[in-house]
């Protein structure tokens, strides 16, 4: 079947299977970014790394919150979020050093590693 006759059996034209590119959004400078940084290249890509999503930045707050740290489940819960996503998270989190994490038996207690460089040196608040 030619590429032409793939177009008429589906009803669409090549004009609408075209996507067009959303358009750039612009977010408020978050108050911990330093007045003298003027682009993103600048800031450290890691500690933007643990930011990078709303939930990920939840996780970090809620972690900085808790003494004795939280378990996936009990995150999920408060999250409202599947749990895979929420390991998801805690995985990118912990490949930068943000948090740490402990094996209780069959649980994982996770905790915010306060003395990582995103939250010392860049100044990320949770």
């Amino acid at each position: 079947m030619s590429q032409k006759n793939l177009w008429k059996k589906s009803g669409r034209t090549k004009a609408a299977a075209k996507q067009v590119p959303p358009k750039e959004q612009t977010y408020p400078r978050p108050a911990w970014v330093p007045k003298g940084v003027s682009s993103e290249e600048e800031l450290c890509p890691d500690c933007f790394k643990v930011v990078g999503t709303k939930s990920r930045y939840k996780l970090v707050c809620m972690l900085g919150k808790a003494k004795d740290g939280l378990t996936v489940g009990a995150m999920t819960k408060v999250m409202n979020l599947r749990q895979p996503t929420v390991s998801h998270h805690l995985r990118a989190l912990h490949s930068v050093d943000a948090v740490s994490r402990e094996e209780r038996g069959r649980e994982c207690i996770y905790t915010l590693n306060r003395g990582a460089h995103c939250f010392e040196e860049c100044k990320i608040p949770y």
